[in-house]
């Protein structure tokens, strides 16, 4: 799909059948935010009426929020989120204010345009270079000085960690396995 030679989907096909899906951003932040809480209900919001299969929505609904952008090849899944749009809200907001004049709270944004206006940011809004810093790589630095304070500053800034206990829990153990 491109976003600009083609209309901006508003909907997804299960069986032949197309089934409306909300397009505004504020509703696909809210499926994240339910994907991250494990919250399938949650995350079947977007739909204006629900495919049969449930599971099948569920992964309906992830293809659709992955904007449409093509893969540009092989993608690691992060060690650590870069961005969570609930704990870094006011720098999202400003970024698009300030970047594009663009007023989060007023305005009415299709999910796609949203997600390449997000990727658009240039390098010097603090949101970009706060995703920078969680990103980078300590260990790629020659100085142990500056090793210890990017790992000082990626603890500070980290996203939320919002794993339930049990979850942290299992998360751990499976680290444990791996020595023995």
């Amino acid at each position: 799909m491109s976003l600009l030679t083609e209309e901006l989907p508003d909907s997804v096909v299960f069986g032949g059948q197309s089934y409306g899906v909300k397009t505004d951003f504020r509703d696909w932040l809210r499926f994240y935010e339910c994907a991250g809480k494990r919250d399938p209900v949650g995350m079947l919001r977007v739909y204006r009426r629900l495919p049969p299969s449930l599971e099948k929505a569920l992964e309906l609904a992830a293809e659709f929020g992955r904007g449409g952008a093509p893969p540009y090849g092989e993608k690691r899944p992060a060690e650590r989120p870069v961005l969570d749009c609930e704990a870094d809200a006011p720098f999202i907001y400003a970024a698009f204010m300030s970047e594009y004049g663009i007023d989060l709270c007023q305005a009415r944004l299709h999910w796609y345009k949203f997600r390449a206006l997000l990727a658009g940011l240039s390098g010097d809004r603090p949101l970009v270079r706060l995703m920078n810093l969680r990103s980078m790589d300590p260990a790629a630095q020659s100085d142990s000085r500056r090793r210890a304070e990017i790992r000082r500053l990626q603890r500070i800034y980290a996203c939320p960690d919002r794993r339930t206990g049990e979850e942290k829990d299992a998360d751990a153990m499976e680290a444990l396995g791996k020595f023995y």
